[in-house]
């Protein structure tokens, strides 16, 4: 699909998100080192070309604010969830900006954090009106909250209080997506009892229910969630055992939670980076990279819909 896809070679490149819309369309980010600073750039898939939008990038002194950050699309105008840490009066500010044409330029919404308290790692979708609902990280790192929020229109609705099972504490890697009928599923990571424990809650209208009590059982990274319209959840994690990483792979039933156990080709070999995708008719695709004799391969396996 494409050639190279930055814009400026040879520069140092990060953090990439690839998201869809449900037309087909997709929005590719990545950071790229320019100097001492990190900027953000952007390409959008319309049909099979890839957008000329160097003119978009965005970026900052600081790494908080390239780095920071979530995307979506919607009916192929891109979403974006930005953060930035403020000097004068000091605090970190959450937002999420849309493209205007007319002006050229990212336009910024409202604060959906408090600004008083250090707020990152921001979780972003959209619901079929194309209204956006968020989670993120607030709170000193060792004191904080899983919180979200919806866009009415007007203003930033919270939904509910804390999701962590154990607020304030250690929290890390927010993740955010909708079933069919736009209702939210999160899922992040929280310390229980000195280890990085893997956690799932959907909203029900009134209040965030548990999916069921942990979904790990060793020390849980890099988590990759997806839903079908229904609502069966799908995670995908690494945990580390003896130098390695081993990709696991969980379902949600309605009811609990089914481990399908180490995903990796091999679980001697280190495996990392896993990215889950649900089809619409329910298909389940899991992409992750493995240490092939000393190069990591991108691996692939699909699972038929709950």
């Amino acid at each position: 699909m494409g050639d190279i896809l930055n814009y400026h070679q040879p520069r140092p490149v990060a953090g990439l998100n690839l998201v869809a819309d449900a037309q087909g369309g997709a929005l590719l980010a990545w950071n790229e080192n320019y100097g001492d600073n990190d900027v953000v750039e952007f390409r959008a898939l319309a049909g099979d070309t890839w957008t000329d939008w160097g003119d978009r990038y965005l970026g900052d002194d600081l790494p908080y604010a390239a780095r920071t950050r979530a995307v979506a699309l919607w009916k192929g105008q891109p979403l974006l969830a930005w953060g930035e840490w403020l000097r004068d009066p000091g605090g970190s500010q959450l937002t999420v900006r849309t493209w205007n044409d007319t002006q050229e330029s990212w336009v910024r919404g409202p604060r959906f954090n408090d600004r008083a308290q250090f707020s990152r790692t921001p979780a972003l979708a959209v619901t079929r009106a194309g209204r956006p609902i968020v989670a993120w990280l607030q709170g000193e790192v060792t004191a904080s909250r899983v919180l979200a929020a919806r866009w009415t229109g007007q203003a930033w609705q919270p939904l509910g209080g804390p999701l962590n099972r154990h607020a304030p504490g250690y929290v890390a890697a927010t993740r955010l997506v909708l079933d069919g009928q736009d209702r939210p599923i999160a899922a992040w990571i929280e310390d229980q009892g000195g280890q990085d424990t893997l956690y799932a809650a959907r909203w029900d209208g009134q209040r965030w229910q548990p999916l069921g009590a942990q979904v790990s059982q060793g020390f849980a990274s890099a988590p990759s969630l997806s839903t079908d319209a229904a609502g069966h959840a799908a995670l995908a994690w690494v945990e580390e055992g003896q130098g390695r990483g081993q990709v696991h792979l969980a379902r949600w039933t309605g009811r609990s939670w089914t481990v399908t156990g180490v995903q990796n080709r091999d679980p001697r070999r280190d495996a990392r980076s896993p990215s889950l995708t649900t089809a619409p008719d329910g298909t389940l695709t899991l992409a992750w990279r493995e240490d092939v004799a000393g190069t990591y391969r991108i691996e692939l396996r699909q699972y038929r819909g709950i």
